[in-house]
This record gives structure tokens, sequence and C-alpha cells, in this order.
């Protein structure tokens, strides 16, 4: 259940600073003349004023034992009583205050509490249980309806009980049409899901919640045969229509975090709405899952073929000191002297012998030269064949562009998979009545690129038909399939993180409604001219102070025509920093982990955000304890077992239970951002930073194999993922995200400037070489976020001037 301090809800401070009393609690002239009109007597007056400064403060009557005591001198100086009268709590109980009250709501303009504002209480709160879950959301939406209407605020506990009614009726409503929804058929499928098993099995609806492997061909395989079981269940994708997402997500999250015996407690609607989310969400998971598996299956073909390139490499080297030693030769016979016969005579004796070999080896060099591995795709497609092929099957593919070359090769692979010719005709000519020829195309071959053409080889027959290799075509088409995945030209209708990035665009109208306000909190012009004219007096600033620097940098120097940057000298340590730090560790108290989340949640009370998945008020016993010992257990992955041999009194199935019942991701971020809160405030950390700057970085962490986001690290070694961390300068973490090995980190830059929430909220991010990006440089700035990368081979890289006349001493660029 939210508390006071979760919501909206007005309250006093405890010690309101002297500007605050005087910006918000000091009378006008009008208020002073109204309270001269109704009062003369010290205690009355006093009390007047408390009430009216109090109630246009926070929209109820609190009583005066509960306003601070800083406010009633404050007030007692402005109502001209000489100070607090002694008195004055018998105000309270006196029916002087009845009789203020009334006169109070009459001057701000406020109606009292009665039969309107209970109406229009219910009505906010069952439209806020509509889009919203969580009970302190609902309660604010009251609290925002009851100020516009200008309603008297009921009691706290008072909105609670509606917001919490409001939302088990909202829930009810839900419940019901669902089922409705639903249909005999499906209904039966569900409950057939939820039937109990004996102990030991695995049931129906534990399949359900079945998570990916490892990214093996044969997993692959057994991850689409889930997915097709999944969709046997029959479960329609617009069940849920006009149902908002967060209540689906909602309804899916409590659904994973039961059992079925736990299911078979709720009534049947609930249940099967339930369990309806649950199978909408996981088919949605399901899809992400399977086209990340085939992103890997392919990725990995790719990273076979490099290696097998390096190898061959190596390999051929005296194949290469081969040609090149004949090279040689012909040319040492070429410039030979003698007529041009007898010279080309000299050419032929070297090439004699030896030319049939000398062009083989020759066109095997150029199908690798440039460093092209693709000519050793197939010899690894052999086993992965069989699952990409079916991954092209059972999932729905649709371009998100009018471009559909790919969808048509897709089709046209997928026709021609069991034929055994090594070639395959996608051109041919065909000879009308007339006797006319015309060229009839089977595949628009337009996506094809360079690199890929000889290795498909296009070639026509001797009835002039135009044909390709099978196998180098179809591992050109799914590798065209990978790209346009992850790019977003081809999508995955009702998958979560691969569906159709066109339906979360804002129309044409919305977007210039919203363009000015977003420029204002952006920092950023919103016309076209001055953003083209603020980007180039950005630059022109930028290159006039590199330009007059440069004679004054002592770390960057130009040598031979390159520029050399050296490191930055280290600055000394101050005299008694290692004599200061000894007497430092000497004066601080070691301090525990769990002995340092209690006195954290002492302080911040952010164990206040976990809590049962279904909202409903939490059954434990010693609850605060027990999500403190699970943040301790899982935060440092000692597991349940381990922790509770470490801690008396403690079963690991109580903890297990508080993991997957009262706790999710969401409700740790909002713990997260409640500490960084807290942090921010101390005053220490203002000495290392100010907040306006933080630093993204990755880590590997090992992790089981048998993992889908578990991947082999090429520079690290071993099997794992990347947590990718920011960093304040004040030395907070605001933003974590694990993701594979081998992912660009720098796109969780942009994840974190749309994701933090907390109060530090930096405008300049810095990064290593993974931040290096156009796209990412454009939309930051876009954001308003100054991203400052390590830029990786910075020396081969143009500065571009932003006009002609734009002339440096000592920069020498082209025109922009």
């Amino acid at each position: 259940m939210p508390g006071i301090t979760d919501t909206a809800y007005p309250r006093l401070k405890l010690n309101p600073s002297g500007r605050e009393l005087d910006e918000i609690y000091t009378p006008n002239l009008f208020e002073l003349a109204w309270l001269d009109q109704h009062t003369r007597q010290p205690v009355p007056r006093v009390g007047l004023l408390l009430l009216l400064k109090t109630f246009q403060r926070l929209g109820y009557f609190p009583k005066l034992s509960e306003v601070p005591t800083p406010l009633w001198h404050h007030c007692a100086e402005w109502a001209g009583a000489g100070g607090v009268p002694g008195d004055l709590l018998r105000y309270d109980s006196s029916s002087v205050r009845r009789r203020h009250m009334p006169l109070v709501r009459e001057f701000v303009g406020v109606t009292a509490w009665g039969t309107a504002a209970q109406q229009a209480m219910v009505m906010a709160c069952c439209s806020g249980a509509r889009t919203h879950d969580d009970l302190a959301d609902i309660v604010n939406i009251a609290i925002e309806e009851f100020v516009r209407q200008r309603f008297e605020l009921p009691a706290f506990t008072t909105l609670l009980r509606a917001g919490r009614t409001a939302r088990a009726t909202i829930n009810r409503e839900y419940h019901a049409l669902i089922c409705t929804r639903l249909g005999i058929l499906a209904q039966d499928t569900l409950r057939a899901v939820l039937t109990r098993v004996p102990q030991g099995q695995q049931s129906l609806w534990d399949r359900l919640k079945n998570e990916p492997k490892r990214p093996t061909a044969q997993h692959t395989r057994d991850f689409l045969d889930h997915l097709t079981w999944l969709r046997g269940l029959a479960i329609a994708a617009d069940v849920c229509d006009g149902i908002p997402d967060v209540k689906v997500k909602q309804f899916a999250a409590e659904a994973r975090s039961l059992d079925v015996a736990s299911m078979h407690d709720c009534t049947e609607p609930k249940r099967l709405t339930l369990a309806t989310a649950l199978v909408l969400v996981q088919m949605a998971r399901a899809l992400d899952d399977v086209a990340d598996m085939y992103i890997r299956l392919v990725q990995r073909l790719h990273n076979h073929a490099y290696t097998s390139l390096r190898e061959h490499h190596v390999k051929q080297v005296e194949r290469t000191d081969a040609l090149v030693s004949t090279l040689r030769h012909v040319t040492m016979a070429y410039q030979r002297d003698g007529t041009a016969e007898q010279r080309l005579a000299a050419i032929g004796s070297v090439l004699e012998k030896q030319g049939d070999r000398i062009l083989s080896q020759c066109d095997a060099h150029e199908a690798t030269a440039g460093r092209n591995h693709l000519p050793f795709l197939t010899a690894f497609y052999s086993h992965q064949r069989a699952a990409l092929f079916q991954f092209l099957e059972h999932v729905e593919l649709v371009s998100t562009s009018p471009d559909t070359s790919i969808t048509d090769a897709m089709a046209f692979v997928r026709a021609h998979t069991r034929e055994r010719h090594d070639r395959v005709c996608v051109r041919r000519e065909e000879t009308h009545e007339d006797g006319s020829i015309h060229n009839v195309t089977l595949i628009d071959l337009s996506f094809v690129s360079e690199k890929w053409e000889p290795v498909v080889t296009s070639q026509k027959d001797r009835n002039g038909a135009v044909t390709v290799l099978r196998r180098p075509f179809e591992l050109c088409v799914m590798t065209a399939v990978m790209q346009d995945l992850k790019s977003g030209d081809l999508c995955i209708p009702g998958s979560d993180r691969y569906s159709d990035y066109r339906d979360q665009l804002l129309g044409e109208e919305e977007s210039r409604r919203a363009l000015v306000s977003y420029g204002e909190r952006a920092g950023v012009a919103v016309e076209s001219q001055r953003f083209i004219a603020e980007l180039q007096d950005t630059l022109e600033r930028a290159a006039t102070n590199a330009d007059e620097g440069f004679p004054h940098n002592e770390y960057l120097r130009i040598e031979g025509g390159a520029a050399i940057l050296t490191r930055l000298r280290r600055k000394p340590e101050p005299l008694g920093l290692k004599r200061f730090a000894e007497r430092l560790k000497q004066h601080m108290t070691p301090v525990g982990i769990l002995d340092a989340l209690v006195d954290t949640n002492n302080w911040l009370h952010w164990t206040r955000h976990f809590g049962p998945i279904s909202g409903h008020d939490p059954k434990l016993s010693h609850p605060i304890e027990r999500y403190v010992v699970t943040t301790f257990c899982y935060g440092f992955d000692f597991g349940p077992t381990q922790t509770s041999r470490s801690i008396e009194g403690l079963d690991r199935r109580h903890v297990a239970f508080v993991n997957q019942r009262h706790i999710t991701e969401e409700m740790l971020n909002e713990a997260i951002t409640t500490v960084i809160n807290g942090y921010s405030q101390c005053e220490l950390t203002t000495w290392w930073g100010v907040g306006k700057s933080a630093s993204g970085d990755g880590t590997k962490w090992d992790l089981s194999p048998h993992n889908l986001m578990s991947e082999y690290h090429i520079r690290y070694g071993g099997y794992g993922g990347i947590g990718y961390y920011v960093v304040s300068d004040m030395y907070v973490a605001l933003f974590s995200r694990f993701t594979t090995c081998g992912a660009w980190e720098g796109h969780h830059i942009l994840d974190f400037l749309t994701e933090n929430t907390s109060d530090v909220q930096p405008d300049t991010i810095h990064s290593d070489t993974q931040g290096q990006s156009a796209a990412i440089f454009g939309l930051a700035h876009l954001l308003g976020i100054q991203l400052q990368p390590r830029i990786r081979n910075w020396k081969d890289l143009h500065l571009y001037r932003p006009n002609p006349e734009s002339c440096r001493e000592h920069i020498i660029c082209p025109v922009l």
C-alpha cells in the first residue's frame, strides 16, 4: 500500500525555511483586511490566519497540532497578536474553528467535501484505473481532478480506499470483457493449460514460461516448436484490443509470478484473464527471442567465415609469394632489350607451362581479395540451413518500406528449398507468338551488394537464362534478412522489439504541436534555417578555438604532415595524500552490506516500491526485513540457498517467494531512482561533481553458456554478457543495461537519455569509442546532450568548414 509520501497529496514541511515562510505564508493586504473583518481576539485571529494559509497550501484543513511551530510564530506576527497565544491549541476543538472553515472556503473559492466531490473522486479514480495500475498514480489523478474542480481534498485514506475500489472494479470489468472475447474453445484451452499435474512433472503452465537457451541450431528449432505450440493455443491477438498495454503487462507479470495452485485460488474470470495476458506477452517475447536466435546464428556464420579467411591468408602465403615471383619474371621479360616480338616470346617462355595454374590461383586470390569472407560461408552453412529455413517458414516478416525485394527473395528461396541443382534461374527469355523475345525477371536482385555479386555469380546459360548459385544466394538472402531485422526495414507482426516502428511514430499534426515545447526543453532550434545556422556557428567557434590554440597546445604537434597527440601528464600527488588516506581509514568504521541496506532504507524507505505484483497489500510478516534480505541475496548473486545458510532463521523459500511475487524490474528501477535522488542530496558528493556530466562504459560478466544472452567474448575470452553503465561525475550509477558481447554499446546512450528519471540529469556524456557514431551524435544533439566519445582513427577524419570563406592558418579542411 503506498504511503502519503509516494503521492502528490500535499503536506506541510516540518522545518520551512525563512524564504518559504515569506513567499508562501505571508498574507497580502486583501487577506489582512478580510482577517480584520471577521476576528478581533488573538486566539481566533491567529487560528483563522493559520487556517487560511494552510488551506491555500494544502487544499484541506489540518489540525493546528500538525502545523510546524515556525509557521505559528510567522502567522502570529502578521496577525498582530504579539506572539503565539498560550491557549492556541484549544482552537482545534472550539466552535469558532467550525464557523471559520466555511469562511475560508468562501474566500478561497473552494467547494466543501460533499456528494459532488465524492462523485468527482469516484469518476477520477475510475478514469485513472483504466490506464494505470499503480495505486499512487490513481490517487494522483484524483488529486488533480479535485484541484481542477476546486473541491476540498478529503483525507488521504479516503482517496486510497477510493483508488483501490476503482482499480478492483475496472480490473473486474476487464476480466469479464476478455473472458467474453475468448470464446468457449479458447477458454477450454486455457483451462487445460492450468490443469494440475503430479509432482515432479512439468505442467503446461510451466511450459508456457519456458525461456530460450543458447542460440544453437538445435535450440532454435526447439524454440520454434515452442512458438508453434504457443500459436496452437489459439488466443487471438485482438482479444485485448482497447485495454491499455500497461494493464495487459500487469496481468502478465502477475500471472508469471503465480504457479498453477495459486492461479486456482483466483476467480475464474481473473484466472482466464491472467492466463490470456501471459500467453500474449509470451508470444511477443518468443517472437523477439527467436529473431535474436536467428540473428545470432547468421552472425556466427559470418564470424566463422572471418576466422577461415584469416587462416586462409596465412596458409596461402606461399601461393601469394609464387604469384609475385611470376609477376616479377614477367616484368623483367617485358623490360629486356629487343624487339616487341622478342619480349613477347620471353614473356611466353615464363607463362607457357603454368598459364592455367596461374589463372586459377589468381581467380582464387581475387575471390578473397579486399578481406571478402563471403566465399567461406558455405563451409559452415549446411548445419544451420534447416534452422534458418524453419525460421523463415514459421515467422512472418513484413517490409516496413515500399521495397519488397527482400520478402520476394525470401519467398523465392523457400520455393526452391528442395531443389538439388546447383544453379537456380532468376531471369529467362521467353519468345512470344509474334517472334519477339522478352526478358522475364523471376526475382529482383537489387538487394545483392557488390561483395555478394561475385559469390552469387550470376551468368547466362545457352538459352539466355540468368542463373545464380543456389546455396550462396540463400546465404545472401539470410544475411539481408538479418541486417533488415536489425535496422527495422523488416518487422515481425505481434512481436515487441521487432514490431513495426511506424506504429510508434507521432502524427504530423501532433508532432507540429509538440515541436516548440520540445525545442525549448532540449535547447535546440526547431526552425530549419536557424537550426543549420546554429550548428554552423558552433562549428565556426570550435574551429577558431582549435586554430588559435594550436601554437600554444603542448600536447598536439605536426610531424611529417601527421598529427601527433601525446598523453596528458599526470598531475603530481598533493603532499601528504597517503598520510591523509591512512588517517581517514583509521577513523572510518567498517560497515557491512546488510547494515548499509538497512540504514539507507531507514533514511529513504526505498523498499516502499516493492510489493505484491497484483497490487494488493503485502501479506508478509516483517515485509521490510524480507525485502532487504532479498535485495542482498540477488543483488550480490548469492542465491537463496547460500543466503539462508548465512542468516540464521531464514528459509530459502521465503527469499525466492519475495523475489518472484513481490519484486519486478520496474520496481527495482523505481527503488534505484529513490536511492540516486537521496544520494544526490548529500553535501559530500558535490565536492566530486555537480551531476552535469557522466561517463558510459561496459563490463564483461560471466554467464552460463546455456543462455540466450551468453556469448563468447573475443577480447576477454569466456562466455558472458556486457553490463553497460552510465556513471555520474558524482560517482553514482544512473543507468545500467545488460547486452550481448559484441553489441554496439553506444546505442544504450540513447536509452539512458530517455529512461533516466532521477533528479541527476547530465547534459554531457563521455564514452569510449563505442559512442563514436554519426547517428548517435545527431540524436544526442537533438536530445540536448553534448556527446564526447573517444574518437577512433581521428587522424583519418576530415574536419569540414561551415562555409567557403572560413579559412584557418593551421587547419586545412574541405568545404561542407
